[in-house]
This record gives C-alpha cells, sequence and structure tokens, in this order.
C-alpha cells in the first residue's frame, strides 16, 4: 500500500460570497508527482495556500503525513496548533499552523509570481533559506561558536546551486537572472530547507520552450535525487502529461476529474473546461 503524504479532504476556502475552493478531496503519495490543473481562477492557488498556511480554510481538514496541520470548527474560527503539540490534545477543534511551522515540518513550495530576496544575491537567497533549520542559538552565534554550522551550510548552498546550474552566478543580485534562472533559484531556495513535500505553482510559466523540456527532465532529477514527492500546478499540459503519475483537475473551485494523463487527456468535462481552451 502507498504511503500517504498529503490529505486534503472537505477542504472549502471561501472569501466573503466568493467560494474559490469548494468541498474539495485529494491525496498524494510518497514519490508520486501529482498536478493540479484546471483554468484560470479555479482555485488551484488557494488550494496550496491552504496547505501552506498562507489561508485559513473555512472549512474541511489538511494531513500531512497522517497529522493535521488545518482542520476546521464548527464556529468556522482558527486556532494556531505550534509545532511540537500533540495534534490529538486538540481533537474535534481547528488547527492550524504557521507558514514557518509548515516549512519546518517538510512542506516547502514555490510561487506562482516569483518572490525571491530581490536585495540579496543568489547564494545569499539560498543560505537565507538554510537559516531555518540551524540548530545554533544567539549564544553560540555571538561566540562564533557555530562556525562549524555556517561553514556546512555554506558548502550545502553551493551544492543546492550546483545541483541547478547556478553556481556560476553566485554572486548575482537575485532579480538580475532571466526569468527562467529566476525559477530555478527559487526552486534552489525550496530545496534549501530540506522538503519532503515539494509544491510547484506554474514552475514553467514565462519558459520558452527549450527551457520547459529541460525543466521536465530537471523536476524528475531532483524528485529522484531528493527523494521528494511532488504536488504541482501547471498550464503547459505537455509538462503535465509528461511527468505526472496522476492529474486532479478543478473548475470553479470544484473537481471535475481525476486519473491518470492518458485518463485526462481523454474525458470529456476536462476538455470541455480546461484542455479544448486556450493555454495561458
Amino acid at each position: 500500500m502507498s504511503e500517504n503524504v498529503l490529505k486534503i479532504e472537505n477542504l472549502t476556502m471561501q472569501f466573503g460570497g466568493v467560494v474559490a475552493v469548494n468541498d474539495l478531496s485529494m491525496e498524494i503519495n510518497k514519490g508520486e508527482i501529482v498536478a493540479l490543473i484546471g483554468p484560470n481562477g479555479a482555485g488551484k492557488t488557494t488550494a496550496f495556500n491552504c496547505v501552506t498556511a498562507v489561508y485559513e480554510p473555512t472549512n474541511g481538514q489538511i494531513l500531512f503525513n497522517g497529522k493535521p496541520i488545518a482542520q476546521n470548527h464548527p464556529n468556522g474560527k482558527m486556532k494556531k496548533l505550534y509545532a511540537g503539540s500533540d495534534p490529538e490534545k486538540y481533537a474535534g477543534k481547528v488547527l492550524r499552523h504557521t507558514p514557518d511551522q509548515i516549512t519546518k515540518l517538510g512542506i516547502a513550495r514555490t510561487f506562482q509570481n516569483i518572490r525571491l530576496f530581490g536585495g540579496m544575491t543568489v547564494f545569499e537567497n539560498v543560505l537565507t533559506a538554510m537559516h531555518l533549520r540551524r540548530t545554533s542559538n544567539v549564544f553560540t552565534a555571538t561566540l562564533r561558536l557555530n562556525a562549524k554550522e555556517e561553514k556546512k551550510m555554506r558548502e550545502e548552498a553551493l551544492r543546492l546551486l550546483q545541483v541547478v546550474g547556478l553556481d556560476d552566478l553566485c554572486d548575482e543580485t537575485a532579480t538580475s537572472l532571466p526569468y527562467g534562472k529566476q525559477r530555478l533559484l527559487e526552486i534552489a531556495r525550496a530545496l534549501a530547507t530540506n522538503p519532503t513535500l515539494l509544491l510547484l505553482d506554474e514552475p514553467a510559466a514565462g519558459m520558452n520552450p527549450q527551457e520547459t523540456d529541460e525543466l521536465s527532465v530537471f523536476i524528475r532529477r531532483i524528485k529522484e535525487q531528493f527523494d521528494l514527492t511532488i504536488f504541482i500546478i501547471e498550464h503547459h499540459m505537455n509538462l503535465v502529461m509528461e511527468i505526472s503519475d496522476r492529474i486532479y483537475v478543478i473548475d470553479f473551485g470544484k473537481m471535475i476529474a481525476s486519473g491518470t494523463p492518458a485518463e485526462i487527456q481523454n474525458n470529456p468535462a476536462v476538455i470541455a473546461a480546461y484542455l479544448g481552451g486556450d493555454e495561458e
């Protein structure tokens, strides 16, 4: 039996009178690449934002490795769940981690609109992300007792940049990079947090066909190299069909289909809602 990594149950996200995600349920198993597709405004990024604690779900439950990271409550209020807390003591109550706690649990993401540290170099962007997992404190840092850990982090940051092919651009300002390379840097920064689940929000956006083909190979490679499970939103259907083990399709926030790439390509509801239209 496959090991379930992420499970979304009856997730609803409502903004006033607008229901962005409507009773959404899905699951992702260890080692899979699972895609979430749908037209613009279908609620894809909203679902990602609920998983990563950017939004507080209106209803439903999200489980990571079998433990709730967000859970609904009849009164609609959310209660923060801090890292290390026992989820069982909050049974029946609303649970929610903060975004940094989600990252510490092992979930990392990229964004539809690239969010790099613009004033930092390529190397500094990756190194900064690594500080999430450092063990030193103010005392050891003040006395320079953390030098060994800092050296190790710097070496790992360089290794990650080599993995994405940006090691020769370490000293360049992040936002001076071409768009495609900024995307790769954002992925490197996500990998620097040592995730087990990686969420990619339109990683091929702004890339030319050659870059998109290279990205497909790259995503497969990092999945194996870092033992990742990958959840991806993407509008480039060739990439989605090529790399995905399974695909979920939503329209107006509601699930309309799920299955293998071959099943999705031949699903009439998907063709009508999405695949038959123009790509972004």
